[in-house]
């Protein structure tokens, strides 16, 4: 019968710990086991060794505890010096199977990214996997089917096909969805029963509200005021009450909060006017209802503005110029012939003498007229003025005119049906 060291041996004996490397003095170690030191003679050589009674008690020791461990756990118990661990290695650490999931593994055991738990009792879950509930109602059982695309699949037969029952007999039926459910048609109609005959009646609802009797019935006596019949007063109620009668088609309503009418009034539809625009009236005929245009802002252009033109005026200021004088000049002499006999004064400058032309003596005097010597002249200017005139120039840079009026801002719907 095999052994089975739940105690490893000596235990409690004298034992000593065996090193892993090689030891320099030649003494036991797991990488080398006994050397040739042991193999020596006992009698003739002082290097031999004895076979030491504490290591092999220590060899012994730490074989037994590897195989108890097995024997007990099925599988070696972490420690730290059994790391790194390979990927898929198993251990025993605090009471609990562990597989490896990573190379080199230096982490203790827990559940995470580098260790797995193993259980016996391993379920569906733990390792997100279907139940077989979870399988029997997610597949159809094993056979044969037809291919897809040749056979509805569950969901095109629960929309094409009604469930299995009993049904009213075969013939000319609206399809599914172009017919009232019974749940809408118990809900639509009244049951089915003995009715008075079809006329003007009111509505139960209508019926249920009840009246004040002295707000339509007089007490005996004469009458002073226009009664009014039961019929009349149900209808004047009806149209108090009906929406159509109230906001027929086309009407407008405003709100000054943030309302729909498509869900104050179940059965209508509105649209709504649309945001940032003021109201104008249609013409009287109504071909130009929901029309719309304009704008906030303008561009003017020139072609908007009237014919005109920009003149001015004024007069510079008064200004006194004074007298003014003309520059130093005008110094000149003339020459001229005169005559004989003509005489002059003695400082006329002139020459006599008798001047003999062709055989005929005649008398004339000749000279240069006295010198009238440099001068200038003086003007008087006066204090004067100057008008002036003209047209200026261009001016502005065409930017965009807001002509909107002040306003408060409403939300605005008009019914379409």
């Amino acid at each position: 019968m095999t052994k089975t060291f739940k105690v490893p041996f000596a235990t409690q004996g004298d034992r000593a710990a065996i090193p892993d490397d090689i030891q320099a003095d030649g003494s036991l170690s797991y990488v080398q086991g006994y050397g040739y030191d042991y193999e020596r003679d006992q009698v003739t050589d002082p290097a031999a060794k004895d076979i030491e009674r504490e290591k092999m008690n220590g060899i012994f020791y730490d074989i037994t505890g590897a195989v108890g461990e097995l024997q007990a756990f099925g599988m070696p118990v972490w420690s730290e010096e059994g790391k790194p661990y390979a990927v898929r290695a198993v251990v025993y650490h605090n009471k609990k199977a562990w597989q490896s999931k990573v190379e080199n593994n230096n982490i203790e055991p827990v559940a995470g990214a580098a260790w797995a738990e193993l259980k016996a009792d391993l379920t569906a879950g733990d390792i997100d996997a279907y139940t077989k509930g979870d399988a029997d109602r997610k597949f159809q059982p094993l056979g044969t089917y037809q291919t897809a695309g040749y056979s509805y699949s569950k969901a095109e037969s629960d929309t094409n096909y009604q469930p299995k029952g009993n049904y009213a007999p075969a013939g000319n039926y609206a399809m599914k969805g172009d017919s009232y459910t019974k749940t809408e048609g118990d809900g639509r109609y009244q049951a089915k029963g003995n009715y008075a005959p079809a006329g003007d009646y009111a509505f139960a609802t209508d019926l249920d509200k009840k009246l004040d009797k002295n707000a339509v019935l007089q007490t005996t006596g004469p009458s002073t005021t226009s009664t009014i019949s039961q019929k009349g007063i149900t209808e004047a109620l009806q149209n108090a009450v009906n929406l159509d009668t109230i906001y027929p088609v086309g009407v407008v309503i405003w709100f000054a909060q943030n309302k729909n009418p498509n869900s104050l009034f179940p059965g209508t539809k509105w649209s709504y006017i649309g945001e940032n625009k003021t109201i104008r009236l249609a013409s009287s005929n109504g071909n130009n209802v929901l029309s719309s245009g304009g704008s906030d802002n303008v561009t003017l252009t020139v072609s908007h503005l009237p014919a005109h033109g920009h003149s001015f005026s004024g007069t510079t200021s008064n200004f006194d110029y004074g007298t003014k004088t003309t520059s130093w000049g005008g110094e000149h002499t003339h020459n001229f012939t005169a005559p004989s006999g003509l005489t002059g004064g003695p400082d006329d400058n002139r020459v006599s003498a008798n001047d003999c032309t062709n055989g005929t003596f005649t008398h004339n005097k000749s000279g240069w007229i006295a010198n009238g010597g440099g001068h200038n002249h003086t003007m008087a200017i006066g204090a004067h003025t100057h008008t002036f005139s003209g047209t200026t120039g261009n001016a502005g840079n065409g930017s965009p005119v807001s002509v909107a009026n002040a306003y408060i801002m409403l939300m605005g719907w008009y019914r379409t049906e």
